[in-house]
């Protein structure tokens, strides 16, 4: 810990810090082995089994590790029968605090005892996860959860991340018992807990940058002024996250290069060349090196424009062209037969709340699983028409977006908000954390996809063979859009639906729609410049043909008034004349534009007329002829397909 823990002043003397946190230290937490027999504590540290009595941490959906190997043992009958006889008692969880120091003994002891006495700073880990980090403390010979100097303890960089993040919550919790921390000293920690660098994550996030894995010391530093920069200009958590990984990896590239003695002059092309080989190397996909390279782009550019380092080369960049090539991926929108399974209210039922509305609303708006469980206990706006919308935080732009929702949909909305509202007054989500006592955090996206992958096996989702089927939430968000599309909503309209920034990202759904155009393509009626009706060789393999030979008429010559239907590979005789030539196409959607254009002919003809130019009128009468034949047939059709009037 800093000076102010470990109670020594700089001189050496103590000024009665261990005192006090002995004089803190609840004489549970005092003893070297805790053990955790109190249902009330039990329950603030971690979620506790279902079965009356037992006080270990519940692993599975219901149960402690102990109680599911039972119920398994006993052939899995129903959970209630296990609940109603659950055989011997169990032992509480322990917590050894054997053979470490007592000074660390006193810290563990008061941290994990803050951890469960202070509601709005709790978090909750598996007991195994705080035994995994004392036994890391233990092996290193750690005297100290921290350095004197603020820096992380040699070692635990390698141990596991739920470790690590054990010891991240610890010491926040002894640093606020201490006393109030400051940006300008946690700038020089290896470990950067992120609410004290000032950020605020809409769903109260916490976390941690650790600088530790970073050897050279001034990309160590490097790094610090980066990421306290974009902590200020509000940039989210995962991104904050992403760009410390690229960084991290930075440093190894460098390594590899030069060793951990370099400098920022030693940063080259070659470094550069290095770290896109070593994400090749690490077989990341074509988007994550994309990503990662954007990072290390934004990274090397802020040094240079802030003055951050004036050693660093300007030929240490980021070309356009190192970003690998990404393949365009089509959607991957779910069967409609496993749509019909999964939109079952019988199969619905089956899904608790709030994970039953939530799936309804994933299905229904395509919202991403973290913006749905996100959504806040008063996220539903109306009109002057009073029609509802659903507000929510579209987290990977970090902005809020509104969307038209259905009735159905709404009501469904504020019963929830009416049950959650009932058992917490005050809570801010719709969806709250079971382990959240006033409502103040959502359900964690992670913990939600599990129950959401657990009830599709209870459901026993299958697809049309009868196999196993299982789907990720963002899969309705692809479906949600590839049935707009489909339904010939404008690409614009789902834009706006799915809150994209730009319109390459719509268009991937776009593509879906080829099926959706060639069946009105089919059903459309076409017609030639003699007014015949062309129908299309039904059953024939003729059929894919002209289709793709429509397809190319629209890439190859666009009309104001129909398609050209001549095949790619001949040449055109008739430039610019597409109304006298024979395999010019046209449909009923054109009407419009067929009589606008016959009325600005006869005005043509009737000015070449009184000029005495015959030549015009001639090449204009054949013009004219085509158009009235045209239109003639599309009225003539429209007609037919209207029939009789209702003698009603």
């Amino acid at each position: 810990m800093t000076s102010r823990t470990t109670g020594k002043r700089a001189d050496g003397s103590t000024d009665g810090v261990f005192t006090r946190m002995r004089l803190a230290l609840s004489p549970r937490f005092a003893a070297e082995v805790i053990e955790l027999d109190d249902q009330e504590l039990a329950k603030a540290l971690f979620p506790v089994c279902s079965v009356t009595g037992c006080l270990r941490f519940r692993s599975r959906e219901y149960i402690c590790e102990t109680h599911h190997y039972r119920w398994r043992a006993r052939g899995q009958p129903a959970i209630k029968d296990l609940l109603e006889d659950p055989g011997p008692a169990t032992k509480p969880e322990r917590i050894d605090l054997s053979g470490l120091p007592r000074n660390l003994q006193i810290e563990l002891g008061l941290a994990i005892q803050l951890l469960a006495a202070d509601p709005p700073e709790r978090r909750r880990f598996p007991p195994q996860d705080i035994r995994d980090l004392i036994k890391t403390l233990r092996r290193l010979n750690s005297t100290s959860l921290t350095m004197d100097d603020g820096r992380e303890v040699t070692g635990l960089a390698e141990a596991s991340s739920s470790a690590r993040r054990v010891h991240t919550a610890l010491c926040s919790a002894l640093e606020r018992f201490m006393g109030p921390s400051d940006a300008s000293t946690e700038f020089d920690r290896d470990v950067w807990r992120l609410e004290v660098m000032g950020f605020t994550g809409r769903t109260g996030q916490r976390g941690a940058l650790r600088f530790s894995p970073i050897p050279q010391p001034w990309l160590r530093l490097l790094a610090k002024r980066f990421m306290r920069w974009r902590i200020a200009t509000g940039t989210g958590y995962h991104q904050l996250n992403r760009d410390m990984t690229a960084i991290q990896r930075l440093a190894d590239a460098f390594t590899e290069q030069t060793g951990v003695h370099g400098t920022a002059q030693d940063v080259s092309r070659e470094t550069i060349e290095i770290y896109m080989s070593m994400l090749h190397r690490l077989g990341l996909s074509s988007a994550s090196r994309s990503y990662s390279l954007s990072s290390i782009a934004m990274f090397l550019r802020a040094a240079r424009e802030n003055g951050w380092e004036p050693g660093l080369p300007s030929t240490a960049g980021i070309h356009l062209g190192d970003h690998p090539r990404r393949p365009a991926a089509l959607p991957r929108a779910l069967p409609e037969y496993v749509m019909a399974q999964i939109e079952d209210p019988q199969k619905l039922d089956r899904l608790q709340q709030p994970h039953r509305l939530m799936m309804q609303i994933l299905i229904r708006t395509g919202l991403r699983l973290a913006d749905t469980y996100r959504l806040e206990i008063d996220c539903l706006v109306n009109d002057q028409q009073n029609a509802p919308y659903l507000r929510y935080v579209n987290h990977k732009m970090s902005r809020e977006a509104i969307m038209p929702i259905d009735e159905k949909l709404a009501a469904a909305i504020k019963h929830q908000a009416y049950s959650v509202r009932a058992a917490m007054p005050d809570a801010r989500y719709l969806a709250p954390a079971p382990t959240s006592h006033a409502g103040d955090r959502p359900w964690d996206s992670g913990s939600a996809a599990a129950r959401i992958a657990t009830w599709q096996a209870n459901i026993g989702l299958s697809d049309e063979q009868g196999h196993p089927f299982r789907f990720t939430a963002h899969q309705l968000r692809h479906t949600y859009a590839t049935r707009l599309i489909n339904a010939d909503v404008p690409q614009e309209v789902v834009r706006r639906l799915l809150d994209h920034e730009s319109h390459e990202m719509t268009a991937r759904y776009a593509r879906l729609k080829d099926e959706t155009i060639r069946r009105h393509w089919e059903e459309a009626t076409k017609i030639n410049i003699r007014g015949e009706t062309i129908s299309p060789e039904q059953g024939s393999g003729l059929n894919d043909a002209a289709w793709m030979k429509e397809n190319l008429g629209r890439v190859t010559m666009a009309l104001p008034n129909g398609y050209c239907g001549l095949p790619l590979q001949q040449s055109c005789p008739h430039a610019n004349a597409c109304l006298t030539c024979p395999v010019f196409v046209t449909t009923p959607d054109f009407l419009t534009e067929h009589l606008t254009q016959l009325r600005s002919t006869k005005r043509l003809i009737a000015e070449a007329e009184t000029a005495g130019q015959t030549r015009m009128v001639e090449m204009n009468l054949k013009v004219a002829s085509s158009l009235e034949n045209i239109i003639n047939a599309i009225q003539t059709t429209a007609t037919s397909h209207e029939g009789p009037a209702d003698a009603n």
